[in-house]
This record gives structure tokens, C-alpha cells and sequence, in this order.
């Protein structure tokens, strides 16, 4: 469920986000996963389907997982489907042990 602020906030016209380094995420072209995290969050409910067709580096596919979303994504260079694969493995980890310390 969305916060009255978060609602008024993301309801703007312009958003600003941080950047993200094409270095550190190794794919030309990263973008903050705040922003498919708000788009997520405010059209989505939990447990829904969240489809990225050009996936790249997986940031969507994170944010929807943190979310408790499912997703589907798409990517044609094989160097990016690996390392999609990897962050999401990663994040899919750390997700567990989180849920296995706060027990």
C-alpha cells in the first residue's frame, strides 16, 4: 500500500533520482531502481505479473521482487540476460537471509 506522501509525491509531473554508474552496474545505460520501484508500487498490487521487454542489467525485475511482484522480462544480448541473472540471484539471497535474521 502506497503513502499518502509517497502518492502526493510520485503524483508529480517531474521526479528526480540520483544516478547510477554504467561502471558499477555494467550496462551502458542503468537507470535508479527507485524509478521502476514508484512505477511498480503505484500501478501494481502484490503478487501481479510485471513484464520489462528490453530487461538490460534487470533493475525492474529487482524492484519488482522487493515488492513482492512476479515478473517476466525479455533481453536479447546474452551478456545482459547473465548479468540480469546474477543481480537477481543476489538480491533473491539477500532477501532470505534478511527474512532469516528479522525471525
Amino acid at each position: 500500500t502506497i503513502e499518502k506522501s509517497d502518492f502526493v509525491e510520485w503524483s508529480k509531473s517531474i521526479w528526480s533520482f540520483s544516478a547510477v554508474s554504467a561502471k558499477k552496474i555494467g550496462h551502458p545505460a542503468p537507470f535508479p531502481i527507485e524509478l521502476p520501484r514508484r512505477l511498480i508500487e503505484f500501478y501494481s498490487y502484490k503478487e501481479d505479473i510485471i513484464l520489462d521487454p528490453f530487461m538490460g542489467s534487470g533493475t525492474t525485475a529487482l524492484a519488482a521482487i522487493e515488492l513482492n511482484r512476479h515478473y517476466v522480462g525479455y533481453e536479447i544480448s546474452q551478456e545482459f540476460v547473465n548479468l540480469a541473472e546474477m543481480r537477481i540471484k543476489e538480491i533473491k539471497n539477500q532477501l532470505k537471509m534478511d527474512k532469516f535474521l528479522n525471525k
